[in-house]
């Protein structure tokens, strides 16, 4: 396209230099048709330097340098359209107005001026007008047929506002050519060429940003080894960028064109203090954000890649609280500085703004002490590895399940199922039983006839049969442990045993171990004793008392053919409430001598009612 309007500029520009060497070869200086010639000869360069840019952008023969995205007829009409107004316009205002205010009077050059643009002016108005709704309709359907999502907005956006920008176009050049007649050719094509160029220019930007933000940044294997999440989060932010630099094209385009209208002195206001402050400012805070940026992203990668867990180490829960902790109070700070910098950058006082955080701070300080102390408890917790997130601890009286810790509380899950969430500063101390290993830790009581050392032996035969369970034994860290009898006192003899375990699972190995025991001493014949009485029956004056004599019990229950089943003592209980049944029931099985024992117990037992024997 460059080209082709190249070789059609230089054929224009040949023709008037063929028609300037003709007209300084025949005639003679000085004279007035030498002055109209080369008025006509500047005028037709001009104009034909304009069609040549429109043949360019219309390219009304080759539809494949076509830049607007119209169809062959439609081209040829608004190329020749625009050829005619360019013809009419620029001979008017750079030969007829010149001639005639040469000729006849300046009044009359200029009502003639006045006269053609006007008439000019409606009639462009007026074909604008009528071809709005047609040249909307083929810019849209180009727009959803192309591929670049850049260049579709801005034809879409071209097809709403066309003929206000053609209107206003036309307006410009009917008030130039009535304020300045011999400038206005010239002033125009060269605004009109300037905003051209700055147009294409954009949109070329434009195209290669959108390019760029199909393209991955891929880093060395060495940065992804070490930082696998931050090539991710550097491509996350590569929109935003080209976002930002889409945005500064776009200003740059706007500033070339008001310049090129005159409306804006870009080269005055650049070389001005003021404009060399705002790019300062501007490039200052460029490097402030980004440098914001690059820290933020390397920090987040580095914890990010900590939490996911490098290698084969997972990261513990005290680990992910405290780096998510570290993270959010990171953002916080990297954010502040930030808008505090880039605030002082722009020429705004921050010291007003510091002074008032800090005594917002102390009176947020005075007023939530609380809080405050919720939050240091919490990070000092944090940093002794007190809790972490799934650990059993016992907290303010509430033994649970961590669930959640946050920089202020604690979130626990009872055993009840119910949800409590415990400030830092209510924890007065923090008791973790999932840390490092646990114990099983208990006490067996055995009857005091029971032998200590076969006891201990059944323990043992119980943790050899707790081992057998595959399940259990990855748990168990250790062998079991028997110190030996801790204490005797009035129920029996109590044995202590320890398991060290993996932390959190010592209350599964507790479970299953005190059914083996169950099963062991219970197959052994050991005891594990409850309360007992003793009874002592009536005292004569001596203080001597009656022996109980143990078969009597004997015969009483196979009177009643029953049996006290091993270390229970039945109560036998005659709904007659007659002592001497008993004496005859036990007769009826037994021998006179046990008729009599019956009967001599009855009188100072009182069986029948329960009292006496249990």
């Amino acid at each position: 396209v460059i080209l082709a309007m190249v070789l059609d500029l230089a054929a224009s520009v040949l023709a008037g230099l063929a028609g300037y060497a003709a007209v300084i070869a025949f005639t003679r200086p000085g004279a007035s048709v030498s002055l109209f010639a080369m008025q006509f000869l500047t005028a037709f360069v001009m104009i034909e330097a304009v069609k040549a840019v429109s043949r360019g952008i219309f390219a009304t023969r080759h539809e494949h340098l076509r830049l607007i995205p119209v169809s062959s007829a439609t081209a040829q009409f608004w190329h020749r359209w625009l050829s005619n107004i360019l013809t009419i316009t620029g001979y008017a205002l750079l030969v007829m107005v010149p001639v005639f205010r040469t000729l006849l009077t300046p009044a009359v050059g200029e009502l003639l001026g006045l006269v053609i643009m006007t008439a000019v002016y409606l009639y462009a108005v007026r074909v604008v007008w009528r071809q709005r709704q047609s040249v909307r309709d083929s810019l849209t359907e180009r727009a959803g047929n192309m591929s670049a999502v850049v260049f579709g907005t801005l034809l879409r956006v071209l097809a709403r506002t066309w003929h206000w920008l053609v209107l206003a176009y036309l307006t410009v050049l009917f008030v130039v050519s009535q304020t300045r007649h011999q400038e206005a050719l010239g002033f125009m094509s060269k605004a009109t060429v300037q905003t051209l160029l700055a147009v294409l220019l954009g949109a070329i930007a434009m195209a290669v940003l959108s390019h760029l933000a199909n393209r991955r940044i891929h880093l060395t294997d060495s940065w992804n080894k070490m930082l696998p999440s931050l090539e991710t989060r550097l491509n996350a932010y590569v929109p935003t960028f080209l976002l930002g630099l889409r945005f500064l094209v776009l200003i740059l385009v706007a500033l070339i064109v008001l310049d090129a209208w005159q409306a804006f002195n870009l080269v005055e206001w650049l070389s001005s203090p003021g404009g060399q402050a705002t790019i300062s400012i501007v490039i200052r805070v460029g490097i402030i954000l980004l440098i914001a940026v690059l820290g933020w992203t390397t920090l987040a990668s580095l914890i990010e890649h900590r939490l996911g867990g490098s290698g084969r180490r997972l990261p513990t829960e005290r680990e992910k609280t405290l780096l998510m902790l570290f993270r959010n109070a990171a953002a916080i700070t990297i954010a502040t500085m930030t808008v505090l910098v880039v605030l002082s950058q722009i020429g705004i006082d921050i010291g007003p703004l510091i002074a008032g955080a800090g005594v917002a701070g102390l009176a947020i300080g005075f007023g939530a002490q609380k809080l405050v102390q919720d939050v240091i408890t919490g990070v000092f917790i944090q940093l002794e590895n007190g809790l972490n997130q799934n650990d059993v601890v016992e907290v303010a009286g509430l033994f649970g399940t961590v669930e959640k810790v946050t920089i202020r509380t604690v979130a626990l899950r009872t055993l009840d199922g119910g949800y409590h969430l415990i400030p830092f500063s209510a924890i007065d101390k923090v008791s973790n039983h999932t840390r490092d290993f646990g114990y099983h830790y208990a006490e067996y009581l055995i009857a005091h006839r029971e032998s200590v050392d076969e006891a201990i032996k059944q323990l043992h035969l119980a943790f050899d049969a707790l081992m057998q369970d595959p399940e259990m034994a990855a748990e168990v860290l250790e062998d079991i442990s028997i110190p030996g009898v801790t204490s005797i006192n009035q129920h029996g003899l109590t044995i202590r045993v320890m398991i060290k375990t993996t932390p959190g699972n010592q209350w599964m190995i507790q479970r299953a171990f005190n059914r083996l025991v169950k099963e062991h001493f219970d197959a052994a014949g050991i005891e594990v004793p409850y309360p007992q009485t003793v009874l002592h029956f009536g005292r004569d004056k001596e203080g001597k008392a009656a022996p109980l004599d143990i078969r009597h019990i004997r015969d009483i229950e196979d009177a009643f053919n029953v049996r006290a089943a091993p270390g229970q003592t039945r109560r036998i209980i005659d709904t007659d409430g007659d002592a001497q049944t008993l004496a005859k029931r036990a007769g009826t099985h037994g021998d006179a001598d046990d008729t009599e024992n019956a009967n001599r117990i009855a009188p100072d037992q009182d069986l029948s009612r329960g009292k006496g024997a249990t």
